[in-house]
């Protein structure tokens, strides 16, 4: 199920024991900084943007990965709109 969030949809796509695995996301505006406990991998399926990483701005395009540490403040930054499958993991 697609939800609307502050920054644009959110669809989570697997969950396993109550945590979330992967979700599809679109930014159609800026997202707020937050922390995850998990390395956050970031594919860049659709649009460009700036992945703010710690104190890293990441500029991405479709086609590209972005890995984000456990216990990083990080936000996306949509150029129109960017569309991002996120896979969480404990160890990459």
């Amino acid at each position: 199920m697609t939800t609307k969030t502050s920054f644009g949809t959110l669809e989570i796509l697997l969950e396993k024991e109550g945590k979330i695995i992967s979700e599809f996301l679109t930014f159609e505006k800026e997202g707020r900084g937050h922390i995850h406990q998990q390395w956050e991998i970031c594919y860049v399926l659709d649009g460009k943007g700036v992945i703010v990483n710690g104190n890293k701005r990441v500029e991405v395009k479709k086609g590209d990965v972005c890995k984000i540490p456990p216990n990083t403040n990080h936000w996306m930054i949509p150029d129109v709109n960017l569309e991002i499958l996120i896979v969480y993991s404990d160890n990459i």
